[in-house]
C-alpha cells in the first residue's frame, strides 16, 4: 500500500494531561495508517517560573522523517527563552504584560523563535553530516492571563470556542495560496500539483532545508520558510471554553466547526478528562477516514467550559464500552452467518 500499512496502528502514543492557571489540557497521538510516526508535541502548563499564568502548547507534524518534529518539540521552550524579545517581555511588570506593546513583544518572540529553531536545527549532525531531509509544520499556542496567541507555520491548525462561537486561530499555509505562491516563485521555485516544486505540500515549515537554499535571501523570503503567522485574541473570562490544536491528520477529515462539535459532544456526555477527549478525537477521525499520523491537544478553560456532569453520562469510557459491545455483537453475528453457510453446504 505504498506509504500506508495494511491496517492502522490505533494505540495511543505520548498521551499526557495536566492542569494549572485555570486550564486543563490533554494530548494524544496515533500512528494510524502510516508506516512511521513522525509527529511530536510540547505541553508546558508552566512556561516560565518568571511568568505567572503563562502556558505553551505546541504540535509538530513531521514529514520525510521524524527528526525535525522531534527536535522542534524538544527545543521550542529552551530556544524561546533565549529570544531577546522574550527576555524583554519577562522583565515587564506583571500587571502591564497585557498592554498592546508588551503583547507584541511576545508575538515577535514567537516569530523569532521559529526562525531560531530552524537555524539551530540546521547546525545539528543530522543535517550537516547525515543529510537528513525531514521537515515539520509547527503550531504553538501561548495562553497568558490576558491573551491567546497562536504562532503557525504550515497546515497544522488551531481553533477555539468562545461564547459558543468558533474562532480560527490559524490559516493553513498551502503553496497555491496567492501570497505563498508569490514568495515561492520569487525565491526561485514553482508550484505544480499544488506542491512546492511539485513535491512539498506545505509552503511553510521547519527543516526542509533543500527548499531554503537561495543565496542572498533571508529566511522569511525563501520558497519554504519557517516564518510563522501570529494571531492574537484577548481572553474573555468565563466565556472562553476550549482550544483544539491538531495536525492535518485531523483537519483532513474535519472542519474547525466539526472538530469543536466533537469536543462539545464529548463534554455533553459528562467527560471531565481532556486527555480522553483528545484520544476520542483521534478515534473519531480514524473512523472518518484519516490516513495520516494524528495528534490532537485539547485545552479547556475551567471558568468557561460547559461539562454536563451529574446526568449519568459516562463520557469517553462509556463510548468505548458501547463500541466494544457492538464489536462483539458484530463478530458473533458474522460467526453465526459463517456457521449457517457451512451447514447449507
Amino acid at each position: 500500500m505504498g506509504t500506508l500499512l495494511d491496517k492502522p496502528v490505533t494505540e495511543k502514543q505520548d498521551s499526557e494531561e495536566g492542569s494549572g492557571h485555570g486550564l486543563k489540557f490533554g494530548v494524544s497521538s496515533m500512528q494510524g495508517w502510516r508506516i512511521d510516526m513522525e509527529d511530536s508535541h510540547r505541553m508546558a502548563i508552566d512556561l516560565d517560573s518568571a511568568l505567572h499564568g503563562h502556558s505553551l502548547f505546541a504540535v509538530f507534524d513531521g514529514h520525510g522523517g521524524a527528526f525535525a518534529a522531534k527536535f522542534a518539540g524538544e527545543n521550542i521552550v529552551p530556544i524561546l527563552k533565549t529570544i531577546p524579545q522574550y527576555l524583554q517581555y519577562v522583565k515587564v511588570e506583571e500587571g502591564k504584560r497585557g498592554d498592546k506593546e508588551n503583547v507584541e513583544l511576545l508575538e515577535d518572540a514567537l516569530k523569532a523563535c521559529f526562525i531560531e529553531i530552524d537555524e539551530e536545527m540546521k547546525k545539528t549532525p543530522e543535517m550537516t553530516e547525515k543529510s537528513d531531509r525531514s521537515g515539520c509544520t509547527a503550531i504553538c499556542v501561548v495562553i497568558t492571563p490576558s491573551h491567546i496567541i497562536c504562532s503557525n507555520a504550515g497546515d497544522s491548525r488551531s481553533c477555539y470556542l468562545t461564547s459558543s462561537t468558533v474562532v480560527a486561530l490559524s490559516d493553513d499555509h498551502k503553496p497555491y495560496n496567492p501570497g505563498e505562491m508569490a514568495r515561492i516563485e520569487a525565491g526561485g521555485g514553482y508550484v505544480s500539483m499544488k506542491r512546492v516544486d511539485g513535491d512539498l505540500a506545505v509552503s511553510r515549515a521547519l527543516g526542509d532545508f533543500q527548499y531554503k537554499d537561495k543565496e542572498g535571501l533571508p529566511p522569511q523570503k525563501q520558497r519554504v520558510t519557517a516564518d510563522p503567522d501570529v494571531t492574537t485574541y484577548e481572553r474573555k473570562r468565563g466565556k472562553d471554553e476550549f482550544v483544539v490544536i491538531a495536525c492535518d491528520g485531523i483537519w483532513d477529515v474535519a472542519t474547525n466547526e466539526e472538530c469543536l462539535d466533537m469536543v462539545q459532544g464529548i463534554l455533553d456526555e459528562g467527560e471531565t478528562n481532556p486527555q480522553l477527549a483528545a484520544e476520542e478525537i483521534l478515534d473519531l477521525c480514524l473512523e472518518k477516514g484519516s490516513r495520516d499520523n494524528m495528534t490532537a491537544a485539547v485545552i479547556w478553560f475551567e471558568e468557561g467550559v460547559k461539562i454536563k456532569e451529574g446526568e449519568g453520562g459516562k463520557g469517553v469510557m462509556g463510548r468505548r464500552e458501547k463500541r466494544e459491545k457492538e464489536r462483539i455483537e458484530r463478530e458473533e453475528e458474522e460467526a453465526k452467518a459463517r456457521g449457517e453457510t457451512g451447514q447449507g453446504e
